[in-house]
């Protein structure tokens, strides 16, 4: 697993990037700090290594982020070797105890198209249950099936 910094809380879109196909994962925390915008938020980015699932893969380097006021950014490129299927799944955080402090689900990306790399970009807005949970965040797993 890597680490890095990264995000901004500007305007985020979903965008699908095909590229060849030749071309419960835990993720190790990114140091937060302040990021300019149109308002200053801080953050703090969990990045993870190859995820596999069945037919599925996401590629190492995928970065979910969670910013001062709950809201949050997944970026991924996934593919699959089967043209049915689809990503589904949800993020559980921890404080440096080990204690849940939330979980966020309704994550499901159709990959559609076997054998071809799609970009995952999904932001969600601000959650008061996630910005009370921010400053302890400390640890995140990813629960998905494919």
């Amino acid at each position: 697993m890597t680490t890095e910094d990264s995000g901004s809380p500007g305007h985020y879109f979903e965008s699908v990037k095909e590229y060849p196909e030749n071309s419960g994962a835990k993720a190790e925390r990114v140091e937060s700090f302040p990021v300019l915008s149109a308002t200053i938020l801080a953050f703090k980015s969990w990045v993870f290594g190859d995820i596999f699932r069945g037919d599925c893969h996401i590629r190492s380097g995928a970065r979910y982020t969670l910013f001062s006021d709950g809201s949050t950014h997944w970026v991924c490129d996934i593919s699959s070797s089967s043209d049915d299927d689809a990503w589904i799944g949800f993020f559980r955080c921890f404080n440096a105890l080990g204690t849940v402090l939330f979980d966020q689900g309704g994550y499901n990306f159709n990959i559609a198209e076997e054998d071809v790399v799609k970009r995952w970009d999904e932001f969600r807005g601000p959650d008061p249950r996630l910005a009370r949970a921010f400053n302890e965040a400390e640890g995140l797993q990813f629960h998905c099936r494919c």
